[in-house]
């Protein structure tokens, strides 16, 4: 086996790692809005599914609201937590956060390391 196949498992181990307890643990209330209802990897970036309860299409869309939203995650993702520092080695290629209402994906927010140095 070549050091990059066994690198490779090693960061299989690790994502899963980070994905299987918090998939055992769904749904997940974030807040009385918001429930994480899913968690995957997609090679190295992990996705997070959200399912949004009491909010119109039209106020998740609006462009104020996914500026909130996307600064509130960002703080989060760029925060220099052990964490956060393990998830973004583990995922090297960034989050995306998939919020549903009625399990019809409304918006996606993409965050990349590299969205942490512009702030």
């Amino acid at each position: 086996m070549s050091s990059t196949d066994s690198k490779n498992i090693d960061l299989n181990d690790a994502q899963n790692s980070v994905i299987e307890p918090i998939k055992k643990a769904l749904p997940i209330d974030i807040d009385e809005l918001t429930t994480l209802v899913g968690i995957s990897r997609d090679h190295d970036t992990i996705n997070y599914t959200y399912s949004v309860k009491n909010t119109p299409e039209q106020a998740l869309l609006l462009p104020s609201t996914i500026d909130t939203i996307r600064k509130k995650l960002l703080k989060a993702y760029c925060n220099n937590s052990d964490e956060m520092k393990e998830l973004k080695k583990d995922f090297s290629d960034g989050v995306n956060y998939h919020y549903d209402i009625n399990n019809q994906e409304i918006i996606i927010i993409e965050l990349k390391s590299t969205d942490c140095k512009n702030n």
